[in-house]
């Protein structure tokens, strides 16, 4: 009996150490395949990315040397200057939850900052939630956003650049363009 009970506390920690906190595989998406010319102009599309389907919304695949910000070759860009958001949405669940979800991010070139949130969805992407903090300080560098979460179950992830208007019109208005690399969902 003891074996038995010995057997089993060590095959439950074993699954529970294999999964959680562990990148999902595919992780992180570094957006480097497919090259910038899949998707190169601003408007809507998908593109499948290393780690699944993904919806660019006023994105492209950037890959300015001395504008885009990346690790690499190449990383997502979010326009600027938009009413509407920007998005860069996940169109696939993960099935075991989600302990952590960390990024990189930056202004594109000498533009201004910008404001933008990171929701999930655990309904296939009809509705969205969204994470508590909320982003304004894309520089000219790379700086890494990380969201803790104990998120069960089946999710997936967009980032939300907020369309706050036209920052050439009003200059109070943060509303550059944005980059995005290494994106890195981690399971519960």
């Amino acid at each position: 009996m003891k074996k038995m009970l010995v057997f089993l506390l060590l095959g439950m920690s074993q699954l529970a150490f294999a999964q959680k906190g562990k990148p999902y595989p595919g992780f992180p998406e570094k957006f480097e395949t497919p090259l910038a010319e899949t998707k190169s102009k601003y408007g809507k599309g998908e593109v499948v990315f290393k780690s699944g389907n993904w919806t660019l919304e006023q994105a492209l695949i950037g890959d300015a040397a001395d504008k885009d910000r990346f690790k690499g070759k190449q990383a997502i860009r979010m326009q600027q200057n938009l009413d509407a958001p920007s998005l860069l949405q996940m169109n696939f669940d993960l099935p075991n939850g989600a302990s952590k979800v960390s990024f990189q991010y930056g202004a594109y070139g000498k533009d201004r900052s910008c404001t933008f949130i990171l929701e999930y969805s655990s309904d296939e992407g009809k509705t969205w939630s969204r994470a508590d903090q909320v982003i304004t300080d894309a520089s000219d560098g790379l700086s890494t956003a990380t969201f803790k979460f104990d998120i069960k179950g089946n999710v997936r992830f967009r980032i939300n650049k907020i369309g706050l208007g036209s920052s050439e019109k009003e200059a109070s208005i943060k509303n550059g363009r944005l980059n995005i690399d290494d994106f890195t969902v981690y399971q519960n």
